[in-house]
């Protein structure tokens, strides 16, 4: 997310405001055992892993924080946006139950942290790096790890319909309505990042090594992740490793008419429905009370801090 709350906010969730956390979360993916079991994988296959501080950046109401905490001694909560530092601690405390002082709240963005320099063994950045400049994010990153910590950046898209050529051409063109639309230059400076799968966002190999880029359930390749009309460079290193998982179950589901049309509720700002009717109204009539397959794609980076 953007270290400016003012403007990031915009494309925020909040009770107040067009999305609600409750709506994302019953909606949105699950970050499932899986999920964490890769980072973790990657994290502590290293002789030099230590698992005593966590930092969760652009960490919204606490979702992967909550799972790191069963893991790490310690967790750092951060986000710029106003009031989520709030909504985490009535997750994380109020509602897991983890004492107060497992957890550092701040309210400040990924470019600029007060977190000290060279403390943190590994930093998670889920589905918000495209709201930052990466370039600067990632250095800020640098600065906090210690030699040999982890970096963790994912970020997952809209499903895909599978199995069903006319009702995914319909989905494809729900999110054409909503991309299409002038959002501003933050907007279109998030969706030009997240376009390609996060591709665009470089790695400098000399502040990081063993990079690796894991792409799951991305059945149509990079276009997986594409957004209408968005082009966007290749910044992928030559030397990074590239993986390519199909047909994750935990990134799977099945999912009527309806179930989509409340996903699509959750894109910020929401869709306007009346420009949707008709394609609501076709998917109806292909599919009844009929579900279909949907897969997400998701891409997971890690990196470990060099020397």
């Amino acid at each position: 997310m953007s270290s400016e709350p003012q403007e990031s906010e915009r494309f925020g969730f909040s009770r107040l405001r067009e999305v609600e956390w409750s709506d994302y979360i019953q909606y949105r993916p699950i970050y499932k055992e899986s999920f964490f079991r890769r980072i973790l994988d990657y994290h502590t296959q290293k002789s030099e892993a230590s698992l005593s501080l966590a930092h969760d950046v652009g960490a919204g109401h606490g979702i992967v924080a909550a799972t790191l905490a069963k893991t790490f001694n310690r967790v750092v909560v951060s986000d710029p946006s106003e009031g989520y530092n709030e909504v985490a601690r009535q997750l994380l405390i109020g509602q897991c139950g983890w004492p107060e002082s497992k957890f550092r709240f701040l309210q400040e963005g990924a470019e600029r942290s007060s977190v000290e320099t060279a403390t943190v063994d590994l930093i998670t950045a889920c589905e918000c790096l495209h709201w930052t400049s990466p370039a600067e994010a990632i250095d800020e990153f640098a600065r906090q790890l210690k030699t040999g910590g982890t970096l963790a950046i994912t970020y997952y898209v809209w499903p895909i319909i599978v199995g069903n050529e006319r009702a995914e051409w319909l989905w494809t063109e729900v999110f054409k309505v909503f991309s299409k639309r002038p959002l501003g230059p933050l907007y279109h400076r998030a969706t030009q990042i997240c376009s390609n799968g996060y591709e665009s966002i470089a790695i400098p190999a000399e502040q990081w090594a063993n990079i690796k880029r894991v792409y799951v359930n991305a059945s149509k390749g990079i276009e997986s992740f594409k957004v209408p009309g968005t082009t966007r460079e290749i910044n992928v290193g030559s030397d990074e490793e590239r993986v390519w998982i199909y047909g994750d179950p935990d990134w799977s589901e099945e999912q009527g008419v309806d179930w989509l049309k409340k996903y699509s509720a959750t894109w910020v700002p929401p869709p306007p429905e009346l420009q949707l009717k008709h394609l609501w109204e076709e998917l109806d009539l292909i599919l009844k009370d009929a579900k279909v397959r949907i897969e997400t794609p998701l891409v997971m980076i890690f990196a470990t801090r060099r020397r």
